[in-house]
């Protein structure tokens, strides 16, 4: 079947959870844990969500937001760039069913938000956990910049080696 991406829809929220929560059993993302999966999807500063779907079966998604001063990615990104953070936005929650892993949808759902970025005039940087090694895959095979290594903090005290990567050119189809 082929995976399609759209802007993502509320009523795909429970399937998505369902989806989160497999995916944190098997890889351990998002490193926040997933106590609220409905609440986790919707982020405060987000821009836009795309769902990942396979016939009409929600496979995954990725949301696009803002950057905000406080936020490492974008710190590292103005100490490499000297760009206004302001500017500056993030792909976040990306994540794709295990059982439909190597079907293009992490590849698109990247696309989407990149493409749509870009097309804003907004530059595009991220971080990622260095432990998600097939999530690092895609990214540099994507043509994203490793730019700094840095700690990830999540929780009161917790922290995971990150890596800050940023993608400067639309993605080619």
């Amino acid at each position: 079947m082929t995976v399609t991406i759209r802007p993502r829809r509320e009523e795909d929220i429970p399937a998505l959870a369902a989806v989160l929560v497999r995916v944190h059993e098997l890889d351990g993302y998002p490193v926040e844990g997933v106590a609220d999966p409905n609440g986790w999807l919707r982020h405060n500063q987000e821009l836009q969500s795309w769902t990942a779907v396979e016939g009409d079966q929600p496979i995954g998604q990725i949301t696009l937001t803002r950057a905000r001063p406080d936020d490492t990615a974008a710190q590292a990104w103005h100490t490499h760039t000297g760009g206004e953070v302001g500017r500056l936005v993030i792909p976040a929650r990306l994540f794709v069913d295990p059982d439909h892993r190597g079907s293009g949808a992490g590849r698109s759902l990247m696309k989407a938000a990149v493409d749509f970025a870009h097309a804003e005039g907004n530059p595009v940087a991220f971080d990622v956990m260095l432990k998600d090694h097939a999530a690092i895959r895609l990214y540099e095979r994507l043509g994203a910049e490793r730019i700094q290594v840095l700690e990830h903090r999540y929780g009161s005290s917790l922290t995971e080696p990150a890596a800050v990567y940023v993608l400067e050119e639309r993605l080619n189809s």
